[in-house]
């Protein structure tokens, strides 16, 4: 269930708001609640990035799971034609 709020936009922001949820057949409001989502996981994103700049040896480890990952994924598909 949605929470009403009550936010101050200036005119300009509010009438491209509506501008852009208009074209895309959306309500200001659901169009208000997509943008804000994209922008808050967004800055997750740049958090964690952030994060893993500063404590390289997690980046390394987790590059490393991700080169096994791909190794056994690359196991994968030879068995596909065995079935």
């Amino acid at each position: 269930m949605a929470e009403k709020v009550t936010l101050s936009l200036t005119a300009d922001t509010l009438a491209r708001a509506r501008t852009a949820a208009q074209h895309e057949g959306m309500s200001l409001s659901a169009w208000m609640d997509r943008a804000a989502r994209r922008e808050a996981l967004r800055d997750a994103g740049r958090r964690q990035d952030e994060w893993l700049a500063a404590n390289p040896d997690v980046r390394d480890e987790l590059d490393g799971f991700d080169r096994l990952a791909d190794t056994l994924e690359s196991g994968w598909s030879d068995l596909a034609g065995a079935a």
